[in-house]
C-alpha cells in the first residue's frame, strides 16, 4: 500500500518560484499599456524609424508615433520565445526564455571601489579587464558586462575598449553597450573575429546588444539607430527603458508598470518590424526615486516587487527577460550590500528573470566593487541550490537504506552518504561554519576579509584562456584604429 502512495508523487520540482500579479491584473496592465502606445504615442526622434512604423500602419505626427494595437500583438507574437546565448568558443549556450535565470554584471558606472586600497575613484579600463578575469573563475555569475564607463581612454571610443577588454579576460558571453553606430559595428567586426567570421558569430552569437529608450516615452537617434543596426544583423538585443516611479514614470507601481511596459513594447515593435523573429528581452530597472534623497534606488522593496511584476508580463507574453539584481544602495560592501543583494537575486530567481544584471553595483548605481561581485557569486550559489527544488524518486526516498540503518543507527558512514554528499549539498567558499576555536585558529577574519582574500587571488592567479593570436591581433588593429 505505501509504494503505491508514493509511485504518485515521484517527481522533480519544475520550479521554485512565485508570481506577483493575477491573470486578470496582467490583462489590465498590458491594456493600460495598448492605450498608451495607440493614445498617447511615443517620441521617436529618428526619421528613419518614423517612416518604417508608418509605413507598417501606425501614425505618425512629427516626432509622435501611435501604436496600433494589432501591430503591437503582431510584435509580441513574432518574437521568440527562447533565445541561445553561446560562449566565446561556440560552446555551452544559455538558455534564455521561460524561468531560466542567470546572473552577470552591468555597463556605465562612472567609479569604482580600487580592490587595493578600498578608495572610490573614476573607472579605469584595468576595472573591466579585473571584472571580466573575476568573472571568468566565478562558477555562479554566467555572463559579463562592462560594469562601468571607463575614464583613462577617450570617452567617445570606451565602448570599444570596454569590449576588448572583456573578450580578452573572459570567455563567457558578454552583454556589450556601445555608443554608436559606429562603436556597435566595431564591436561586432571584433566579435566576429573571434568567432571565425560573421556568419559564424551570428549562427552562435555570445554577444548581447545593450540600449534604453529614455522614459517617459522617448526613442533617441543614437540608441533608434543601434536597435536598427542589432535587427539588421540579427543579434540578440536588449532595449529596455529606466521608469523611475515618482520621476520619470508615475509614482504608483501599476502607472509605472503601464508606462515601463508601454515603452518595452514600443522597442520590441520597431525591432520586430525590422526583423521579424529578432530575439528581444524586455524588462529593465524597475525602481523608485527616492523621495528624501533624489536617487534611483537600488534596495528599495518596490524596485523588487515591480520587477516580479515585470517578470509576470513578460512570461506571459513568452518574450526573454532582462532583470536587476545583486546590487546595492550602500556605499561599501556592507551589511546593508549583502541584505540587499541577497533579497534582490533571490526575488529575481524566484520570478524567473533570463538575464539578470548589475551585481557588482553600490552606491545607487554610481560605482562598482569586486567583492560586491564575489560575495553575489556566493549568494547565487545559495539560491541556486534552493531554486532547483527537490528531487523526489526511489533513489532519493532512500528507503531502503533507512531500512539497513534502522531505528538508532548511523547514516553518516554508509556508503550512501558517501557516494551522494558531494553533490546533494552545496558547500561554501566564503560563508564561515567552523567552529568559534578553529575560525580564530584560522585568523579570525570576517567576511570583508574572506572576500578581499578571494578577489585578490584570482586576480593574482587566475588566467583566463588566451585567444589565438590572429585573432588578437585583428581585435587590436580595430583599437588602434579609433
Amino acid at each position: 500500500m505505501l509504494e503505491n502512495q508514493l509511485s504518485s508523487n515521484k517527481s522533480t520540482q519544475d520550479k521554485v518560484g512565485f508570481e506577483v500579479l493575477s491573470e486578470s491584473q496582467v490583462k489590465d496592465i498590458h491594456q493600460a499599456s495598448l492605450e498608451i502606445l495607440d493614445s498617447t504615442g511615443v517620441n521617436i526622434h529618428l526619421k528613419e524609424t518614423r517612416d518604417m512604423l508608418e509605413d507598417a500602419g501606425c501614425k505618425v505626427e512629427g516626432e509622435k508615433v501611435y501604436f496600433p494595437p494589432a501591430l503591437v500583438e503582431w510584435a509580441i507574437d513574432s518574437a521568440p520565445s527562447r533565445t541561445y546565448l553561446y560562449d566565446r568558443n561556440g560552446e555551452n549556450p544559455l538558455t534564455l526564455g521561460g524561468h531560466n535565470v542567470t546572473f552577470g554584471l552591468g555597463p556605465t558606472l562612472l567609479n569604482m571601489r580600487d580592490p587595493e586600497t578600498g578608495e572610490r575613484r573614476p573607472f579605469q579600463k584595468q576595472d573591466t579587464v579585473n571584472a571580466a578575469r573575476l568573472v571568468d573563475a566565478l562558477d555562479n555569475i554566467d555572463w559579463v558586462s562592462g560594469l562601468g564607463t571607463i575614464d583613462d581612454v577617450p570617452h567617445e571610443h570606451s565602448d570599444r575598449h570596454e569590449f576588448e577588454a572583456m573578450v580578452k579576460n573572459t570567455t563567457k558571453p558578454i552583454v556589450a553597450w556601445s555608443y554608436t553606430n559606429e562603436g556597435l559595428k566595431d564591436i561586432i567586426d571584433m566579435a566576429s573575429a573571434v568567432a571565425g567570421g560573421e556568419e559564424e558569430f551570428l549562427r552562435k552569437p555570445f554577444v548581447v546588444s545593450y540600449s534604453e529608450p529614455i522614459s517617459p516615452l522617448t526613442h533617441d537617434k543614437d540608441a533608434s539607430e543601434k536597435l536598427l543596426m542589432t535587427a539588421d544583423y540579427g543579434i540578440p538585443t536588449i532595449h529596455t527603458p529606466i521608469p523611475q516611479a515618482g520621476a520619470s514614470a508615475p509614482v504608483t507601481l501599476a502607472g509605472q508598470l503601464a508606462q515601463g511596459n508601454a515603452e518595452n513594447l514600443s522597442g520590441l515593435v520597431i525591432s520586430q518590424v525590422r526583423r521579424e523573429g529578432l530575439p528581444f528581452f524586455i524588462g529593465g530597472v524597475i525602481s523608485i526615486m527616492d523621495m528624501q534623497t533624489a536617487i534611483l534606488a537600488y534596495g528599495a522593496p518596490e524596485k523588487e516587487l515591480a520587477t516580479a511584476a515585470y517578470m509576470d508580463m513578460a512570461h506571459h507574453y513568452e518574450i526573454p527577460t532582462f532583470g536587476t539584481a545583486g546590487c546595492t544602495d550602500s556605499k561599501l560592501v556592507d551589511q546593508q550590500a549583502g541584505i540587499e543583494a541577497a533579497l534582490s537575486s533571490l526575488f529575481s530567481a524566484l520570478s524567473g528573470a533570463n538575464l539578470v544584471h548589475d551585481v557588482g553595483y553600490i552606491e545607487s548605481a554610481t560605482t562598482g566593487s569586486l567583492s560586491q561581485i564575489a560575495m553575489v557569486d556566493e549568494i547565487v550559489g545559495m539560491i541556486k541550490k534552493f531554486a532547483g527544488g527537490i528531487e523526489v524518486n526511489d533513489y532519493t526516498l532512500a528507503l531502503d537504506v533507512i531500512d539497513e540503518v534502522g531505528p538508532g543507527g548511523d547514516h553518516l558512514t554508509h556508503k550512501h552518504t558517501l557516494d551522494n554528499f558531494k553533490e546533494v549539498s552545496w558547500h561554501p567558499t566564503l560563508m564561515d561554519r567552523h567552529v568559534p576555536d578553529t575560525w580564530k585558529d584560522k585568523g579570525s577574519k570576517t567576511l570583508e576579509d574572506r572576500l578581499k582574500e578571494k578577489v585578490n587571488q584570482i586576480l593574482e592567479e587566475h588566467e583566463p584562456e588566451p585567444l589565438p593570436d590572429d585573432v588578437v591581433e585583428k581585435i587590436d588593429s580595430v583599437i588602434k584604429s579609433l
